[in-house]
């Protein structure tokens, strides 16, 4: 049966709770990834999404039009990732953890990754794509949901 450490990303990109949202929203982008575990000597604090992002921008005031032509400091320096993270707990998994586990898991949660920890230590991180990807590749024997249902109300 395939695990979670056949299919996750390691190593894993993460953040330090200190980093401006501006700093986060340019190191997703230049990642290519969607969000990233927050870090703080090893120790798993929260996750941060780009959506977490969005959120947190969007309740902030607009900017001035000198911070938007990027000629000076703006609001998103002002503010850090554990302002915006998801904060504990979080859901994690073992590495051993067969990966129809973890896409029920992720699937009923609706949790688009999930922190790979062995014992306290992080060594990788699965997302939905991990999950899409290994089903394409037929590493899965059987059918896994990876996003929940819609109940159809007619």
């Amino acid at each position: 049966m395939v695990k979670l450490h056949d299919i996750m990303t390691a190593p894993v990109v993460t953040f330090d709770p200190d980093i401006s949202i501006r700093e986060a929203a340019e190191a997703l982008v230049a990642e290519g990834v969607g969000g990233a575990p927050t870090m703080l000597h090893g120790e798993l604090l929260g996750m941060v999404s780009a959506s977490d992002l969005l959120d947190f921008m969007a309740s902030l005031p607009a900017e001035p039009d000198e911070v938007r032509d990027r000629t000076a400091r703006g609001i998103l320096d002002d503010h850090t990732v554990e302002e915006a993270m998801s904060r504990t707990p979080l859901r994690t998994a073992p590495p051993d953890l067969p990966v129809p586990l973890a896409a029920d898991i992720m699937s009923r949660d609706g949790l688009h990754r999930l922190p790979v920890l062995d014992g306290a230590r992080l060594v990788g991180i699965v997302s939905t794509s991990n999950v899409v990807s290994a089903l394409a590749s037929r590493r899965l024997d059987r059918k896994v949901l990876v996003f929940p249902r819609r109940s159809r109300t007619d």
